[in-house]
């Protein structure tokens, strides 16, 4: 992806968010309830993946960014 666009996005899904997570974002931590969370390096800006949300079908990834 080109420049990064953390500040301007706030949800991403399927493989535009396994892409952008390749691409652009570092592993920071696992939180409370075992969900990866990735943080930016140009911006800090922190990114939760959930895997099988709710209203998603199945082995979707979806980046929601954290405030």
């Amino acid at each position: 992806m080109p420049g990064c666009t953390c500040p301007t996005l706030n949800v991403i899904s399927g493989d535009m968010a396994r892409a952008f997570v390749a691409a652009h974002l570092e592993m920071d931590r696992i939180d409370g309830m075992t969900r990866r969370v990735h943080r930016c390096p140009d911006t800090g800006i922190e990114w939760v993946e959930e895997r099988q949300p709710v209203g998603y079908g199945d082995d979707v990834t979806v980046l929601r960014r954290l405030r």
